[in-house]
Protein backbone atom coordinates (compact mmCIF):
# COMPACT_ATOMS: atom_id res chain seq x y z
CA UNK A 1 0.00 0.00 0.00
CA UNK A 2 1.61 3.19 -1.02
CA UNK A 3 0.91 6.38 0.97
CA UNK A 4 -1.65 9.04 -0.53
CA UNK A 5 -0.61 11.54 -2.20
CA UNK A 6 -0.32 15.28 -0.45
CA UNK A 7 -1.57 18.06 -2.63
CA UNK A 8 -1.09 21.82 -1.57
CA UNK A 9 -3.44 24.18 -2.74
CA UNK A 10 -2.05 26.32 -5.92
CA UNK A 11 -0.12 23.19 -6.93
CA UNK A 12 -2.95 22.37 -9.96
CA UNK A 13 -4.40 19.62 -8.02
CA UNK A 14 -7.31 20.46 -7.05
CA UNK A 15 -10.50 18.73 -8.78
CA UNK A 16 -11.97 21.72 -10.67
CA UNK A 17 -15.06 22.65 -8.92
CA UNK A 18 -17.96 22.18 -10.48
CA UNK A 19 -21.64 23.88 -9.93
CA UNK A 20 -24.81 21.74 -9.50
CA UNK A 21 -25.32 21.88 -13.26
CA UNK A 22 -21.61 19.48 -13.52
CA UNK A 23 -20.56 22.90 -15.56
CA UNK A 24 -16.98 24.59 -14.47
CA UNK A 25 -17.12 27.34 -11.92
CA UNK A 26 -16.29 30.40 -13.20
CA UNK A 27 -15.56 31.93 -9.36
CA UNK A 28 -13.63 28.56 -9.18
CA UNK A 29 -10.14 30.26 -9.57
CA UNK A 30 -11.22 32.87 -6.84
CA UNK A 31 -11.97 30.04 -4.52
CA UNK A 32 -8.40 28.61 -5.16
CA UNK A 33 -6.84 31.71 -4.76
CA UNK A 34 -8.83 32.44 -1.36
CA UNK A 35 -6.87 29.37 -0.20
CA UNK A 36 -4.11 29.63 -1.31
CA UNK A 37 -3.90 33.02 0.49
CA UNK A 38 -4.90 31.40 3.85
CA UNK A 39 -2.39 29.49 3.54
CA UNK A 40 0.44 31.47 2.76
CA UNK A 41 0.04 34.49 5.02
CA UNK A 42 1.36 32.53 8.05
CA UNK A 43 4.19 30.48 6.26
CA UNK A 44 5.31 34.38 5.06
CA UNK A 45 5.15 35.02 8.91
CA UNK A 46 7.05 32.01 9.77
CA UNK A 47 9.84 31.17 7.00
CA UNK A 48 9.57 34.57 4.47
CA UNK A 49 13.02 33.76 2.77
CA UNK A 50 12.64 30.09 2.38
CA UNK A 51 12.49 28.34 -0.91
CA UNK A 52 9.18 26.59 -0.62
CA UNK A 53 7.70 30.02 0.37
CA UNK A 54 9.17 31.52 -2.93
CA UNK A 55 7.46 28.39 -4.59
CA UNK A 56 4.28 29.22 -3.38
CA UNK A 57 4.50 33.23 -3.67
CA UNK A 58 5.33 32.05 -7.23
CA UNK A 59 2.13 29.59 -7.40
CA UNK A 60 -0.06 32.75 -5.76
CA UNK A 61 1.35 35.19 -8.50
CA UNK A 62 0.15 32.47 -11.30
CA UNK A 63 -3.22 32.12 -9.39
CA UNK A 64 -3.91 36.06 -9.69
CA UNK A 65 -2.86 36.08 -13.58
CA UNK A 66 -5.46 33.73 -13.89
CA UNK A 67 -8.17 35.87 -12.33
CA UNK A 68 -7.07 39.21 -12.92
CA UNK A 69 -9.72 39.77 -15.34
CA UNK A 70 -12.59 38.54 -12.89
CA UNK A 71 -10.95 40.28 -10.00
CA UNK A 72 -10.05 44.33 -11.80
CA UNK A 73 -14.21 43.71 -12.37
CA UNK A 74 -15.37 42.14 -8.92
CA UNK A 75 -12.96 43.40 -6.19
CA UNK A 76 -10.02 45.99 -7.87
CA UNK A 77 -9.27 46.56 -4.36
CA UNK A 78 -8.17 43.31 -3.93
CA UNK A 79 -6.16 42.83 -7.10
CA UNK A 80 -4.25 46.36 -6.25
CA UNK A 81 -3.41 44.83 -3.11
CA UNK A 82 -2.08 41.76 -4.23
CA UNK A 83 0.01 43.08 -6.91
CA UNK A 84 1.44 45.49 -4.46
CA UNK A 85 2.18 42.76 -2.15
CA UNK A 86 4.21 41.21 -5.14
CA UNK A 87 6.13 44.04 -5.54
CA UNK A 88 7.09 44.24 -1.63
CA UNK A 89 8.06 40.58 -1.52
CA UNK A 90 10.15 41.55 -4.81
CA UNK A 91 12.33 43.66 -2.55
CA UNK A 92 12.55 41.64 0.50
CA UNK A 93 9.54 43.75 2.69
CA UNK A 94 7.79 40.39 4.00
CA UNK A 95 5.84 42.34 7.01
CA UNK A 96 4.31 44.56 3.85
CA UNK A 97 3.76 41.93 1.76
CA UNK A 98 2.19 39.93 4.38
CA UNK A 99 -0.17 42.64 5.11
CA UNK A 100 -1.45 43.23 1.62
CA UNK A 101 -1.93 39.43 1.09
CA UNK A 102 -3.89 39.81 4.22
CA UNK A 103 -5.82 42.71 3.37
CA UNK A 104 -6.88 40.91 -0.19
CA UNK A 105 -7.70 37.89 1.70
CA UNK A 106 -10.23 39.69 3.60
CA UNK A 107 -11.28 41.88 0.46
CA UNK A 108 -12.16 37.98 -1.22
CA UNK A 109 -13.98 36.59 2.08
CA UNK A 110 -16.24 39.38 1.59
CA UNK A 111 -16.22 38.73 -2.15
CA UNK A 112 -17.05 35.14 -1.88
CA UNK A 113 -20.07 35.19 0.85
CA UNK A 114 -22.21 32.76 0.46
CA UNK A 115 -25.07 34.44 2.78
CA UNK A 116 -26.31 37.60 2.55
CA UNK A 117 -22.95 39.82 1.89
CA UNK A 118 -22.01 43.08 3.15
CA UNK A 119 -19.65 44.70 0.74
CA UNK A 120 -19.49 47.86 2.46
CA UNK A 121 -17.90 45.92 5.46
CA UNK A 122 -14.23 45.81 3.71
CA UNK A 123 -14.21 49.15 4.40
CA UNK A 124 -15.61 49.72 7.94
CA UNK A 125 -12.84 49.98 10.39
CA UNK A 126 -12.57 47.54 12.91
CA UNK A 127 -14.57 48.47 15.94
CA UNK A 128 -12.49 47.16 18.93
CA UNK A 129 -9.17 49.23 17.70
CA UNK A 130 -11.26 52.56 18.44
CA UNK A 131 -9.58 54.41 21.33
CA UNK A 132 -12.71 55.47 23.31
CA UNK A 133 -10.74 58.43 25.12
Amino acid sequence: MGEPSVRLPGDGAEESTMDSAGQNDPLAVLYRLHQQLRVLSPVLTVAPGRPETKAMLDGLEETVSEAAGLLATAEPAALAALRQGFEHARVGRGNEANSELITAYGRLSVLLRKDTPRRDAANEPTVRWRSKF
